[in-house]
């Protein structure tokens, strides 16, 4: 029986924090980017390009929207449990969503630069809900196992061995793709086999942290934790017992004296009792001071397993401000940048590409605008955001150092507000897209007004003249329209 929870309440917090910021479910975590060396070597015009970054804006929308509609984040919440905390797992990618196996139900190996070589799940799965085809081939293998097929009952009166028969997925993986059969009392299943470009594997072995030459991963709390977490719960036991041992109440009676030990236990509240007070003493532990160490040592180590599981650990006192939250925050989510890149690289990226795939096959995107030389994925999330984080810190810290340092007119001077405002925009993870105004379009609307101005400026020195005075009204009319508006056909 446990003694303490902050171990299970830390780790659903951190998978609760890697969810998060791996797949938000309110911005988009990655974006389809074109590749400027292929652009170099095959050039292609600006109209055909803003065309092509559209069809790829449309394309993102519908990838998040397909993983919006599927329980895809219910499963890769228990795989990151399981990574925490076991430090390794398997995802299945199809187009019902996503299937997590735990480590107890797969092998694999890795070869010397750690991508994986062969893998072998095991399932154990009832007769009756197997294929007619794979019932067929286990009446053939097992006389046992035939009674239990054409047994069509709803409970079938049989041990659970002989209820359930394991059947075992092969993979392999080479150089250039991904196989896999299905197989069960050492015959291959028909119709289970398949293959797909390695980038594209539907399987995906994931790990918490490397270990070089090894296969499978260690954890995070075996690697962050493990030490603390077998301190605190030695303390807590003690602590516990030695609380319910101090609560429990004896009274001690001089076998010599004249009060009596039954009278006492008789007697009711308020009532009186011959008797002498010193022949009655209550039992007391007298632990308090060890209980008080072992407690400060228990705080301590809490605190400690806070900050390693990203739990709310503020420091207690009136002048804690907003801003040493957020940056007690910001160190903590630096710390994991570590997750964040080994998850980007066997995750993010290969779960985007097998969901765009998906799609592709299912007819709902064209192949023709997906071309893998020119198109690559770009995670937006993870560690993008916490190096954006970052740049937004210094950049911050730079603007703000500069205009105590020269002045506000120093800083409009010699820093270009376009450029900081795209700066600060893609710091922060915003699209400015339709939000800020180009440059081309600042110079149209600033020669706009300079013109009206002018036309101003000609009807007053026009007063006089009702001819110049219509012309240059005329004038002004045509300023005030918008500037992309169209003039009439003539």
């Amino acid at each position: 029986m446990p003694w303490n929870g902050i171990g299970a309440r830390g780790c659903r917090n951190l998978a609760s924090a890697l969810l998060l910021a791996l797949l938000p479910p309110t911005q988009q975590f990655f974006r389809f980017s074109l590749d400027e060396g292929e652009l170099a070597m095959n050039p292609i015009g600006p109209v055909e390009k803003a065309g092509l970054e559209e069809a790829l804006s449309k394309i993102e929308r519908m990838v998040l929207r397909e993983i919006e509609a599927s329980n895809d984040r219910v499963a890769f919440n228990e795989a990151l449990l399981h990574l925490i905390v076991t430090g390794n797992a398997m995802l299945y990618i199809s187009e019902e969503g996503l299937r997590c196996y735990h480590l107890n139900r797969y092998v694999c190996s890795r070869g010397p630069m750690g991508n994986p070589v062969e893998a072998v799940i095991c399932e154990e799965l009832p007769v009756h809900l197997l294929p007619e085809a794979v019932q067929e081939m286990l009446k053939e293998e097992d006389d046992k196992l035939k009674g239990i097929i054409e047994d069509r009952s709803p409970l079938p009166e049989f041990p659970k061995d002989k209820e359930t028969v394991k059947v075992y997925t092969y993979i392999q993986w080479d150089d250039k793709q991904c196989r896999w059969h299905q197989e069960v009392k050492g015959r291959i299943i028909p119709a289970t086999e398949g293959k797909s470009p390695k980038e594209l594997s539907p399987f995906l072995p994931l790990r918490m942290e490397v270990v070089d030459g090894q296969p499978y991963g260690i954890s995070y709390v075996e690697s962050a934790a493990l030490a603390d977490l077998q301190t605190v719960e030695a303390l807590c036991q003690a602590i516990a017992e030695g609380s319910l041992a101090s609560s429990k109440v004896l009274f001690l009676v001089k076998p010599s004296g004249v009060t009596k030990a039954a009278d006492l236990a008789r007697a009711a509240n308020g009532s009186f009792v011959t008797g002498d007070p010193n022949d009655v003493l209550a039992l007391q532990v007298q632990k308090s001071t060890d209980l008080a160490v072992a407690m400060q040592g228990k705080q301590q180590i809490e605190a400690r397993l806070s900050q390693s599981f990203m739990l709310a650990d503020v420091r207690d006192s009136e002048r804690t401000t907003a801003e040493e939250v957020r940056l007690q925050a910001a160190a903590v989510e630096r710390s994991l940048g570590s997750v964040y890149a080994l998850l980007t690289q066997e995750f993010q990226i290969p779960y985007v590409a097998k969901k765009l795939d998906i799609l592709q096959r299912q007819g709902k995107v064209p192949k023709d605008v997906m071309d893998p030389r020119l198109v690559k994925p770009i995670m937006t999330v993870g560690l993008a955001a916490v190096g954006r984080g970052n740049d937004l810190e210094q950049l911050v810290r730079f603007v703000t150092t500069l205009g105590q340092t020269m002045g506000p007119e120093a800083l409009a001077q010699y820093v270009n507000p376009t450029e900081l405002i795209s700066r600060l925009a893609y710091s922060m993870g915003i699209d400015t897209l339709g939000l800020v105004r180009s440059p081309d379009e600042l110079a149209a609307e600033q020669e706009q007004q300079q013109q009206l101005a002018m036309a101003q400026q000609a009807m007053q020195s026009a007063a006089a003249d009702p001819q110049k005075l219509a012309n240059a009204a005329a004038i002004t009319q045509e300023m005030q329209q918008p500037v992309d508006a169209q003039p009439p056909n003539q």
